[in-house]
């Protein structure tokens, strides 16, 4: 297995500025990108996953159960320990805890390194796919990508719909560049297993891809680079990652609320003015 260049990786923790101290007593508190990140809930002690539905996603991963593989390929042979592991590595997750976690400094890196390998796939006008599973919460993210994309000489793939086999009545529709399931009357929660194929078939061969679960793990098994947003319900891409597939991974809890992302966007940064024609 191949090493990426040590720019293409994203930064280790040590790699980025020590968090504000703790304020002494009777101090206010400094409102770091860190501590917002924290007070959101999308990252630290997690708000909705235990430590029995880590394991329980670890055992279905382990077990080569399709939907826990995302999509993704090259994950034969592994273990429980290889996936505790590589969660460890992503997302800061220690078993020994008493509750499950992400690490915010681990959430903190992923967000730095995402902003800033977007950033630069754009400034080499590449070809950028975006799409979510997870509409009611990381829309928010997804657009923030479609419009960086938008607003530099980069090209953002798309299209207006496009089946999925065997999705039944559902089908991918794009709002604002970023592709999502849809019975035909609201915005679902799907996996994007399947789907994930359908999105790629429909886009063409991006160079980059932002995306979550199914359409993350499409990407990857498509050999194509991503940006992945990934809860500790999907250690596949954890895996994907640890086992050098090209990969930047943020950790995050997936499902709250919409408005709880912001924080997360504050790290992000805001997407440029769009380039002048004039």
């Amino acid at each position: 297995m191949s090493r990426r260049p040590r720019r293409d990786r994203p930064p280790r923790l040590d790699d980025l500025p020590d968090p504000a101290p703790d304020p002494a007593p009777g101090e206010p508190a400094v409102a770091t990108d860190r501590r917002r990140l924290v007070a959101a809930r999308i990252t630290g002690v997690h708000p909705d996953l235990g430590r029995a539905a880590v394991r329980a996603a670890t055992r279905a991963l382990v077990a080569g159960d399709p939907r826990a593989r995302l999509g993704c390929d090259g994950l034969d042979g592994c273990d429980p320990a290889e996936v505790r592991a590589a969660l460890v590595a992503s997302h800061g997750d220690a078993a020994d805890a008493p509750r499950a976690g992400i690490d915010p400094d681990a959430t903190l890196a992923g967000l730095h390194a995402a902003a800033e390998r977007l950033r630069a796939a754009v400034a080499d006008k590449a070809r950028v796919a975006v799409a979510t599973s997870r509409p009611a919460s990381l829309l928010g993210l997804a657009r923030w990508a479609a419009d960086t994309v938008r607003a530099g000489d980069a090209t953002l793939l798309g299209g207006t719909t496009a089946t999925i086999e065997g999705g039944g009545r559902r089908e991918l529709w794009w709002t604002g560049g970023v592709a999502v399931v849809t019975d035909g009357q609201a915005l679902l929660a799907h996996d994007g297993v399947p789907g994930g194929d359908d999105w790629l078939f429909a886009v063409g061969r991006p160079d980059l891809v932002v995306a979550d679960r199914g359409f993350a793990g499409a990407a990857l098994r498509a050999g194509v680079e991503t940006i992945a947003w990934a809860d500790l319900d999907a250690p596949a891409l954890a895996l994907a990652a640890a086992r050098g597939r090209p990969v930047v991974l943020v950790p995050l809890a997936e499902r709250r609320p919409a408005a709880a992302y912001e924080a997360a966007l504050g790290v992000l940064g805001a997407p440029p003015e769009p380039t002048s024609l004039g």
